[in-house]
C-alpha cells in the first residue's frame, strides 16, 4: 500500500482535497487514515492507496530488452545520434558516421534532443536525490510513503541481499535498504548553504531510529513539465513522424510505458484517447502562470549569463579549486587540479550548443 501524508503544518484540506481528486478519477478504494502503518512514528493523518506496484528498475530494463530481442528488435548501445530529421524516410546520423534510416523516429532522451526552443520553454530541469540507508531486515514495513511538502520526500525499501551485495556485506541477508528521496531543486540553483544529502539523512533518522548506516548518495535530474503532465507525442514543429517522449516528473517507468502504448497506436495510425491529454504542443491556460514564473526564471539566469566570471584569469585559480571565468562571449568552467593541471571545459548547458 501507499501513503500520502501531511507535511509540517499543512492543513487536512490538502488531504481532503487529493481523496476528492481521487473519487473523481475512479479510485473508490482510497481512504483517510489518522496515521500511517509505523509504531515507531505517528505520521499523522494520510491517505492510503491500496494494492501499489513496487519495481526494481534494472531487472524491469532488462526484461524489457529481452522482449524487445525475441519480437525482433534490436539495441545499440554506446550509440550517441548527431543528427536527426523527419520526412520519407527519416534520418539519423551518429558520431561513428553511420547512418539509420526508419519509417519513424522516436526521441526519449529525458530531455529532447532535437529541439531547441519549443519544448524547452514548456518544462523545466529539477535534480533530485537519493540515500540508501541500511535497516534490520522487515523493522520498517513494506509499504510506499511521500508526503505533501515541495520539495517533497519519499521512502520504499528493498532487500539488501543479492549476490552482487553478499560478495561486499557476509551480513547483507539480515539487512534491509532503506531508499529515502526527494529535497528537489532547480537545476543550478539550489538554496545557499543547502547540502541535500544531510537534509535527507536528517529527515530519515528523525523519522526511522532503526538506521544503521548511510551506505549509498546519489542523484538525478527530472523534467517538470508547466502542468504535471508528460509531453507523448508528435514533436512539435516537426515532420509527422517524429515523435517524442519528455516531461517524466520522477515517473520515468509510468510515462514510459504510456508512451509506448500511445505512441505505438499514433505510429500505426491508430486512433488513442489519451493522445489530447500528453499531446506535446498543448497549452493549458490554468497552467499559464506556472509557464510564465519557470520562464522569468531562466530569463534571469541568461541575465546572468552576460556578467563577468567568478575570476578575472585562471592563473587566479589555486590548486584543488575551480571557477567559473568569461573568454569573450564564452563562459568557461576551469578546475586547477593538485598536480597544477588546468582542465577547461564549456560552462554552457548542453542543450544550448
Amino acid at each position: 500500500d501507499g501513503y500520502l501524508f501531511l507535511g509540517p503544518g499543512e492543513s487536512i484540506d490538502v488531504l481532503d482535497n487529493e481523496v476528492g481528486a481521487a473519487f473523481k478519477a475512479g479510485l473508490y478504494d482510497v481512504e483517510p487514515l489518522p496515521r500511517a502503518p509505523f509504531s515507531f512514528w505517528d505520521t499523522g493523518p494520510c491517505i492510503r492507496f491500496p494494492r501499489q506496484g513496487q519495481f526494481h528498475p534494472l531487472k524491469y530494463i532488462a526484461g524489457l530488452a529481452r522482449a524487445i530481442e525475441r519480437k525482433g528488435g534490436r539495441i545499440f548501445t554506446q550509440t550517441h545520434v548527431t543528427s536527426l530529421e523527419g520526412g520519407e524516410p527519416a534520418r539519423i546520423k551518429t558520431s561513428n558516421g553511420k547512418r539509420v534510416t526508419a519509417g519513424a523516429i522516436v526521441v526519449a532522451t529525458n530531455s529532447p534532443i532535437n529541439n531547441r526552443v519549443e519544448m524547452h520553454t514548456k518544462q523545466a530541469p529539477y535534480t533530485t536525490y537519493v540515500i540508501g540507508a541500511t535497516v534490520p531486515r522487515e523493522s520498517v514495513p513494506k509499504v510506499l510513503l511521500w508526503d505533501t511538502p515541495d520539495p517533497y520526500h519519499y521512502i520504499r525499501t528493498q532487500p539488501l541481499a543479492t549476490p552482487i551485495d553478499l560478495t561486499q556485506c557476509r551480513s547483507c541477508e539480515e539487512l534491509d535498504l532503506l531508499i529515502v528521496g526527494g529535497e528537489d531543486h532547480k537545476t543550478g540553483q539550489p538554496e545557499p548553504d543547502s547540502n541535500p544529502y544531510k537534509q535527507l539523512e536528517t529527515w530519515a533518522c528523525e523519522r526511522f531510529p532503526m538506521i544503521q548506516d548511510i551506505r549509498f548518495r546519489w542523484s538525478g535530474q527530472v523534467m517538470e513539465t508547466m502542468d504535471g503532465l508528460a509531453f507523448i507525442g508528435r514533436n512539435p514543429m516537426d515532420d509527422p513522424n517524429v515523435y517524442i517522449v519528455t516531461g517524466d516528473s520522477g515517473m520515468g517507468m509510468t510515462h514510459g510505458t504510456i508512451a509506448g502504448i500511445l505512441l505505438t497506436d499514433l505510429i500505426q495510425g491508430r486512433d488513442n484517447p489519451w493522445a489530447t491529454l500528453y499531446d506535446p504542443s498543448r497549452k493549458t491556460l490554468k497552467a499559464a502562470g506556472e509557464f510564465t514564473k519557470e520562464n522569468l526564471n531562466v530569463v534571469k539566469k541568461y541575465g546572468e549569463w552576460m556578467t563577468g566570471g567568478d575570476v578575472k584569469s585562471s592563473s587566479d585559480i589555486a590548486p584543488g579549486h575551480g571557477a567559473i571565468l568569461r573568454r569573450g562571449m564564452s563562459k568557461i568552467a576551469a578546475y586547477r587540479d593538485e598536480l597544477g593541471t588546468l582542465h577547461e571545459r564549456s560552462a554552457t548547458c548542453t542543450h544550448l550548443w
